[in-house]
């Protein structure tokens, strides 16, 4: 890979003869997120992740839309992360929740574009047989590794159906670029952009077949939820004082 997703340090394919005597302590604290101030979010993640975070929109360099839930105003910065890497909140998003592994393109031998891999910079990793091992006695995955590829294989899903969402929202004109705006006691200013969100207005005047089809789809109760979410934008702003 050549780059690497947010906070992982060396990401590298899961090998079984490499990495056979590999146990894992479990990550204990999110210190290593304390400078990433949004993360991807998938679709299914909405309705409980609306409570507490904003959820915008933004779009990468191949013009893809995808949504992210916002944790801090300022670059290299979390507000959901405390003094002794905590996490400050009720849900945390999956791609918190799966670190030190990742699901990234490639081929097993069944021909399925994927493959799992781990952050070989995660301290947790030992050869101590420190917390649980990967693999088995006879080399086999073993229940904790079965259950992280149970958890990666459903992520994959619904980030395919984050995508769906994502453009047919943005086919729709839905989306508008947003910024916040904050002024703090000694005339410090602050000024959010580079995201987007749905614009009311549009979405009031959306023809009736369209409106069905998204109602149909899921798609309506995830662009309310992501309206709901921008009124967490001035609770941040109340963290960051």
């Amino acid at each position: 890979m050549t780059m690497q997703p947010l906070f992982y340090k060396k990401v590298v394919p899961l090998n079984k003869e490499k990495h056979r005597k590999l146990s894992l302590s479990l990550v204990d604290n999110f210190n290593h997120t304390k400078k990433t101030n949004s993360v991807y979010i998938a679709a299914v993640e909405f309705p409980k992740a609306s409570k507490e975070y904003p959820i915008v929109f933004a779009k990468s360099a191949d013009n893809e839309i995808f949504p992210m839930a916002i944790l801090g105003l300022k670059d290299n910065e979390n507000l959901f992360v405390g003094k002794k890497g905590e996490w400050l909140a009720n849900y945390i998003p999956a791609y918190v929740r799966r670190y030190p592994f990742i699901l990234a393109s490639g081929t097993d031998k069944s021909g399925t574009e994927f493959a799992v891999c781990i952050d070989e910079g995660y301290a947790g990793f030992n050869s101590k047989n420190k917390g649980r091992k990967l693999f088995d006695d006879d080399g086999k995955e073993s229940e904790l590794l079965q259950q992280t590829l149970k958890f990666l294989q459903e992520y994959q899903s619904h980030i395919q159906f984050t995508k769906v969402f994502c453009n047919n929202i943005n086919k729709l004109g839905l989306l508008e670029p947003m910024q916040a705006k904050a002024e703090f006691k000694g005339g410090k200013k602050l000024a959010l952009r580079g995201f987007m969100g749905v614009n009311r207005e549009r979405l009031k005047d959306i023809e009736p077949t369209k409106l069905s089809e998204l109602l149909k789809a899921g798609h309506m109760e995830l662009i309310y939820a992501h309206l709901n979410s921008l009124d967490n934008i001035e609770r941040l702003l109340k963290k960051l004082g």
